[in-house]
């Protein structure tokens, strides 16, 4: 019996698969440590996973800036909550190297997170806005606080240290809390070089 080797093409595809199964695999453990179901495979699987990945994270921002306080969310708030999932979704959405998907991912993160507050169409209008107002400002900068969310969401999903998920949340309470985003802008190229760093988990 001959052994059959497959050509150049069909190998470059399944290295390809391989690839992108092993970039899924930190994502996929992530959710199902939190007692979360993976998407199931198909077209929209990696967009389903990076939605339930950023909601589950945001929320524990959530929870944690609402402990000991008993109002709800403000009305500011609620654009700050959008700029937070963009920078969740963006982050993650770069350490499966699915760059392209994190807009999608923002706007539907958002809505489900506002949803509970303002309900779905009011939230739905405010998730446009954010994202919109995000690929503004993201051009020019973002602050160290807000560099400091998409790197520990990236290490939380990449299980990079027990505290990570803490972190996360930590930060995300801090951006809540904050009535103005920090003064200090990274640039741009800070921001381009942090891709690396959110696709290594260094």
């Amino acid at each position: 019996m001959g052994i059959v080797y497959p050509s150049e093409a069909v190998a470059r595809r399944w290295n390809g698969a391989l690839q992108a199964r092993l970039r899924r695999v930190p994502l996929e453990r992530f959710l199902s440590e939190r007692g979360i179901v993976p998407a199931p495979r198909g077209i929209s699987q990696d967009s389903d996973d990076l939605v339930r990945a950023t909601v589950l994270i945001v929320e524990a921002g959530l929870a944690l800036y609402f402990v000991d306080r008993k109002e709800g969310l403000a009305f500011g708030q609620r654009a700050v909550v959008g700029h937070v999932a963009c920078l969740v979704s963006r982050a993650l959405a770069e350490q499966i190297s699915q760059a392209d998907v994190w807009r999608i991912v923002a706007l539907v993160s958002t809505a489900r997170l506002l949803s509970p507050w303002i309900g779905l169409n009011a939230a739905a209008m405010t998730s446009a806005s954010a994202a919109r107002q995000f690929q503004k400002e993201v051009t020019k900068g973002i602050s160290p606080l807000d560099w400091r969310i998409m790197k520990s969401a990236s290490d939380a999903v990449g299980g990079n240290g027990l505290d990570a998920m803490a972190r996360a949340s930590a930060n995300i309470a801090a951006r809540l809390n904050a009535e103005t985003p920090a003064a200090e802008v990274w640039p741009t190229q800070a921001l381009q070089g942090s891709n690396k760093i959110f696709r290594s988990g260094a």
